[in-house]
């Protein structure tokens, strides 16, 4: 019994993969400025695309979406939001206004993408060495997955390391999922080859 269902969960789960990623599109949420408007929505860095807006089907990048937030200033904006984690689309009430304490309406950036499989862009954090950049950033280990860089996704451990490697001695951002509270969060890291150890992060992550 318990078999069967997790079969047919799993089905379901594959036919929504079939279904929506690499083929529906939608506005990717990246950034989310504390205390924002997109906080008090409660929407998620990386995993949470803005499918519908007050009705309307957001598939296109013809600036619709920005209009509307303007024209809908200080009122409650019915949203849908599809979740790449959980595979299910979610409704949240989101009010622009410029009187939240930041720049903008929403206080997040979002970038108009087509859904794409979470699983080719998160890394789980493994071992996270003493004295290393991902210690003193508070990467946990065995409980965080790496989903993001900046506004950059990545294809893989080997396009991570690039950028790594790229950003040397640079500050750079992190979208951290944590199985300890099911959230995002972000994290502000320097990779650096002179730590003390091994790599530029001191932390080890398999896909």
């Amino acid at each position: 019994m318990g078999s069967a269902i997790s079969n047919e969960a799993e089905a379901g789960r594959q036919d929504v993969l079939d279904s929506v990623i690499g083929h529906e599109y939608g506005f990717r949420v990246h950034r989310i400025e504390p205390n924002s408007p997109g906080q008090a929505a409660g929407l998620q860095s990386v995993l949470d695309y803005i499918v519908v807006a007050n009705g309307v089907r957001l598939d296109h990048d013809d600036g619709n979406f920005v209009r509307m937030i303007a024209e809908n200033k200080g009122k409650p904006m019915r949203l849908c939001v599809f979740d790449t984690h959980t595979l299910r689309t979610r409704e949240t009430i989101l009010t622009p206004n410029d009187d939240w304490g930041g720049s903008g309406l929403l206080g997040i950036t979002i970038r108009f993408d087509v859904a794409q499989d979470l699983s080719k862009h998160t890394l789980h954090v493994l071992d996270v060495f003493d004295d290393s950049p991902a210690s003193a950033a508070g990467l946990d280990a065995y409980n965080d997955y790496i989903l993001g860089v900046g506004d950059l996704l990545y294809d893989g451990p080997d396009e991570f390391g690039e950028i790594v490697m790229h950003n040397e001695n640079r500050t750079v951002r992190l979208y951290v999922y944590s199985v300890r509270t099911e959230s995002v969060r972000d994290v502000m890291i320097t990779p650096t080859r002179t730590w003390g150890g091994d790599g530029y992060l001191g932390s080890s992550q398999s896909q």
